[in-house]
């Protein structure tokens, strides 16, 4: 009964769910969204989640609820810009041990961008690769493996928030909003879907710099994620810590196309509310002349048109573009790694899957992929 989640409300709007859910913590109400998945072959609605609270809480909940609907008007919620202004992190995670360090990482990159934190746990369909059976033993059959499939992932994701409480300090967990959420199907997919309906300013994943025995990159999703969303991902390692630096230093590459103002400017856009020092390197690989003559141009141009960040230009010879990078990041003490997702930038090679996941598995620090 303890682990146990009861419906008390149907969510059609991000903004309604937030505030619902913090007039209910504030009476001490834990608060859960997820999507039933109790029918067969019925897919997430990015329009709609379920706002679930634990059964002994139940009572008080609905006595809440209905105060809330006296009180205010929900329908103009969406209005609301203590809600609309916040900035958005999406933490897809597996529940693990591990991803208890990913959400406080998250926490205090949060509280340094005024940002609120969706959990997302995506628990698999059981019945994803079965095959299409309509007899009525059939369908009993799936709908037993479904609510024994939600029930197994709701029991996880109410442990995980317990243990989380845990682990955080009071006034850290208390500092940002955080939301959790349990939807069934596709990691990249659902995670693609949660991205439509939130439209998050970054989707923070975890990364573990580990293989499999048979040499299998076990951050495969994130890499789905990466070339599937049209949002910002910032892998994190799972060992890393939030150290809450006065300022950081940034490694962003550059190969002198005409984009690199627009990808400099969402560079900024997404690190707005933090201190930092930006490197914009070209790995030259080929002993280019013209190479040095380009780097002065566009130091020129950063004097003129961002002369209020502190951003230098260089040049870094090396023969191979992933040691480049990691020379790189030893020498400047380098706290973020950024790579624009354009075609043919700088980086264009690492946009190959094998060496986008060579150079994230390898990588003991951030690495920030952003759209242009």
């Amino acid at each position: 009964m303890e682990n146990q989640l009861v419906t008390i409300l149907r969510i059609s709007t991000p903004q309604l769910g937030s505030f619902v859910k913090d007039k209910l913590e504030e009476k001490g109400i834990e608060v859960f969204f997820t999507n039933e998945g109790m029918t067969p072959g019925e897919r997430y609605n990015p329009d709609e989640v379920l706002l679930k609270v634990k059964a002994r809480q139940s009572e008080k909940a609905i006595a809440r609820l209905l105060q809330l609907h006296k009180e205010y008007d929900l329908d103009k919620v969406k209005d609301d810009v203590s809600f609309t202004n916040l900035r958005k992190i999406l933490l897809p995670v597996k529940l693990s041990e591990d991803c208890i360090d990913l959400c406080k990482y998250a926490i205090g990159l949060a509280i340094k961008q005024n940002a609120e934190i969706k959990i997302l746990y995506v628990y698999p369909d059981p019945n994803f690769n079965e095959p299409s059976r309509h007899t009525t033993s059939w369908e009993k059959y799936v709908r037993m493996e479904l609510k024994e499939a939600h029930r197994k992932a709701q029991q996880k994701l109410v442990d995980f928030s317990r243990e989380l409480k845990k682990q955080v300090p009071p006034e850290l967990f208390n500092a940002v909003k955080l939301h959790y959420r349990m939807l069934k199907g596709t990691p990249e997919n659902v995670i693609t879907a949660s991205c439509k309906r939130h439209n998050p300013d970054i989707i923070l994943m975890g990364t573990r710099a580990t293989k499999h025995a048979d040499g299998e990159f076990l951050g495969k999703t994130l890499i789905k994620v990466i070339e599937q969303t049209h949002h910002s991902v910032l892998a994190v390692p799972f060992s890393a810590v939030f150290k809450g630096k006065e300022e950081v230093n940034v490694l962003y590459s550059t190969d002198f196309y005409d984009s690199d103002n627009s990808s400099l400017n969402k560079l900024l856009k997404i690190l707005e509310p933090i201190k930092k020092k930006i490197f914009c390197v070209h790995f030259d690989m080929q002993n280019d002349e013209l190479h040095q003559q380009k780097v002065k141009e566009l130091n020129a141009m950063l004097e003129r048109d961002y002369s209020a960040y502190h951003i230098k230009c260089e040049l870094f010879e090396s023969k191979n573009l992933l040691k480049g990078i990691e020379e790189f990041v030893d020498k400047k003490n380098i706290d973020i790694i950024s790579l624009s997702k354009i075609k043919h930038s700088g980086l264009y090679k690492l946009f190959h899957t094998d060496l986008v996941a060579t150079l994230v598995a390898k990588a003991n620090i951030p690495i920030l992929v952003f759209p242009v």
